[in-house]
């Protein structure tokens, strides 16, 4: 009778904890929570392919091959194709009358905030470039898309070696600013960006963690234990942010120059395989609507800012020097809320708006196909 006695104890106590931690996600007591509960349930219902990532021997991570994920609300489908890039279906061969366009870059490039492939910029930019093509001689045009969320110069330049023998592309549009200012708010720089990169696990799921991640409150006590970690991007392949005032301390101290010295190899890259080469900066909106919620937060964005204007002039010296093209979104994209999802990523209007842009950069400077 006692030990039934306990036993109803004990479960009363799991059951009021698991309650009031339940009462607490509703009542969005942090933001943590939220997205505890919502990332480990959508683990559980759609098991680790819900995931669209998958590690990379060389570059830590890359994007999931088959990945392919409808909006609930039915707006458009986010899809890889075979490759492990945002595709409907895989790179055909490289035909001798298509102009291939390959797009290279980070979250702004793969779509961040954009369910549908097709409001992509890259997508975008096919369509709005097939007259111009046809102008310079081509039958035909390809614009890919080869962005990675939350890659950096780097890892840009390794996806750049490892794909363009392979596409053969004519032009390259390369964006990339803001991912090279993280690795800078990090304590024993390498120029190799290895001090503050962490290789990519992909998560198992036990019968025992099926269990586990359905409760918020094993979800929020592991979290604030540090058993467990967000599955976010960042957490998933990021040291653990320096504290605020280290962070920024970092960034003084470290000069962007391996954002410079990647960025001269990726052009030099492309140049070599017979590529068009043009750098495109990268806007920030910087709005109330945006600004983080505390002071720490704050400072951090401030942080980001500056470092993305310093490389932001990098990348407007260096289009210069190298004598190839330069399309400054940074001064170009007009500030209005509803062309961006947050201070750097865009809604579906602001790549048409962006790609728009591209078009009218590069439209009359398109390669001559050889007759």
């Amino acid at each position: 009778m006692r030990c039934v006695l306990l036993l109803f104890l004990l479960c009363a106590i799991l059951g009021s904890l698991e309650l009031g931690a339940r009462m607490l996600t509703w009542a969005g007591y942090t933001p943590s929570t939220h997205r505890l509960a919502r990332d480990y349930g959508q683990l559980i219902r759609r098991g680790p392919e819900w995931i669209r990532f998958v590690p990379d021997d060389e570059l830590s991570y890359r994007l999931r091959p088959g990945f392919s994920l409808t909006s609930s609300q039915g707006l458009g489908r986010t899809a890889h194709n075979g490759d492990g890039f945002r595709a409907l279906s895989d790179f055909p061969p490289k035909t001798p009358n298509t102009l291939r366009i390959c797009c290279f870059g980070g979250s702004t490039t793969y779509g961040v905030g954009v369910e549908n492939n097709l409001d992509t910029y890259p997508a975008q930019l096919e369509e709005l470039l097939e007259q111009a093509a046809r102008n310079a001689g081509w039958d035909a045009i390809e614009v890919f898309n080869l962005g990675v969320g939350g890659y950096n110069s780097r890892e840009i330049l390794g996806t750049m070696a490892r794909m363009i023998p392979a596409l053969k592309p004519d032009v390259v549009l390369i964006q990339n600013a803001i991912n090279d200012v993280i690795p800078r708010f990090y304590p024993d720089f390498q120029a190799d960006y290895s001090h503050f990169r962490t290789n990519f696990s992909p998560l198992k799921l036990s019968l025992w963690h099926q269990i586990a991640y359905r409760s918020h409150a094993w979800l929020t006590l592991t979290h604030g234990l540090g058993w467990i970690r967000p599955l976010s991007l960042q957490s998933q392949t990021q040291r653990p942010m320096p504290p605020i005032a280290d962070a920024l301390a970092n960034l003084e101290a470290n000069p962007p120059t391996a954002f410079e010295d990647n960025l001269r190899t990726a052009t030099a890259l492309a140049q070599k395989a017979g590529a068009q080469v043009w750098l495109l900066t990268q806007p920030y909106l910087d709005i109330p609507t945006f600004v983080g919620p505390t002071e720490s937060m704050r400072r951090l964005e401030g942080g980001y800012r500056n470092g993305l204007r310093e490389h932001t002039i990098i990348v407007v010296a260096l289009a210069a020097e190298l004598r190839i093209g330069l399309v400054p979104l940074h001064t170009s994209m007009p500030r209005a809320q509803e062309l961006f999802t947050d201070p750097i990523h865009m809604s579906p209007t602001g790549n048409v708006v962006k790609a728009t842009q591209i078009a009218e950069a590069i439209g009359a400077t398109l390669p001559k196909r050889m007759p």
